[in-house]
């Protein structure tokens, strides 16, 4: 209402003795069942999983000081994600070895499995709607569907040793799983056409990566903004090319009532799919003139905004429902 900073969450340079991150905060999530409720994660030299009320402003838990205190090497968390009410799900860096997931029950505050979940460090994680199954995304390019109860592995899938998944989310309904990297393309998966049944907990390395080519894991769409266009360290000066790391799917959303997919892409577009379709391509936009980084879709799904590297956020209003 006022605009005025209501807590600070952590020491300032005047009062290092305040509880906190002391290095860079890598990770911020926000439980849905209890807005009041943040969890961060600290990076490198911090590797703290800190759970706030800020409401309050304080700091209410250390979820992993036993940990810290036990094995001080322990590796940051990239990526949080709430399940339900009780549940944190942290996603690591590789930090030489395996990314591992660890599942968190923040009401006790205990946790209730690790394990190792990717060959190189996750880069997202994301709950289905009925908070059964977590998919982690990672940057040896393959998602790993795991059961959030038991930990057990459900499959692991590749998109492709060369390329890095940069998001993975479900459609609200729960029916598709979408996985996009910087190859420049996402792939959706039926997950009524996967097997879902788990299996033990993986201990010591990752699970194996499925058969690409076996109908038991085929994707149902493999959706292309084209080939990633050419990096350049002086892309600000050269139009048509794009920052290291900014040449393929930067952000993926689903809309809230329908299995649209939106996707933005290094190239300057943004496209939207239908699932439902056999093509599925119902829009395909340039929007701006360099990298498309984020996007954001309104509660009612007739309102979109996208914000890209050429300094400029895009606003689309859907005057009519999609086909």
């Amino acid at each position: 209402m006022t605009g005025e900073c209501l807590h600070t969450l952590g020491p300032n340079p005047s009062d290092m003795s305040t509880s906190g991150h002391r290095r860079k905060i890598n990770a911020l999530a926000v439980n849905l069942a209890q807005s009041y409720q943040v969890a961060t994660s600290g990076g490198n030299g911090d590797s703290q999983i800190l759970l706030w009320n800020v409401n309050r402003g304080e700091l209410t838990c250390d979820l992993n000081a036993n940990l810290r205190n036990q094995s001080p090497g322990l590796p940051c968390m990239d990526a949080l994600e709430f399940c339900g009410q009780n549940s944190l799900i942290c996603g690591s860096d590789s930090s030489g070895g395996p990314a591992i997931v660890q599942i968190w029950d923040v009401q006790s505050p205990d946790l209730v499995s690790s394990f190792p979940a990717n060959d190189s460090y996750i880069t997202s994680l994301k709950a289905n709607p009925s908070g059964t199954v977590v998919a982690a995304g990672a940057g040896d390019g393959s998602v790993g569907l795991f059961d959030i109860k038991t930990g057990g592995g459900i499959v692991r899938l590749p998109l492709g040793s060369n390329f890095e998944v940069t998001s993975v989310s479900f459609s609200s309904c729960g029916t598709y799983l979408q996985a996009s990297s910087t190859s420049n393309r996402t792939f959706v998966w039926d997950m009524r056409m996967l097997s879902m049944d788990p299996g033990p907990m993986p201990v010591q390395s990752p699970l194996k990566l499925a058969d690409i080519i076996s109908r038991k894991v085929r994707a149902l769409h493999c959706l292309s903004h084209g080939v990633p266009m050419p990096t350049s360290e002086n892309a600000g000066q050269m139009p048509g090319f794009v920052d290291e790391g900014d040449e393929g799917i930067n952000d993926a959303r689903w809309f809230h009532d329908k299995s649209i997919l939106v996707t933005a892409s290094g190239n300057g577009s943004i496209a939207m799919w239908d699932m439902s379709l056999g093509d599925p391509c119902v829009r395909h936009m340039i929007s701006h003139t360099r990298c498309v980084n984020t996007i954001a879709i309104s509660p009612d799904d007739r309102h979109m905004c996208s914000g890209g590297d050429d300094q400029k956020v895009v606003s689309f209003l859907f005057l009519y429902l999609l086909p």
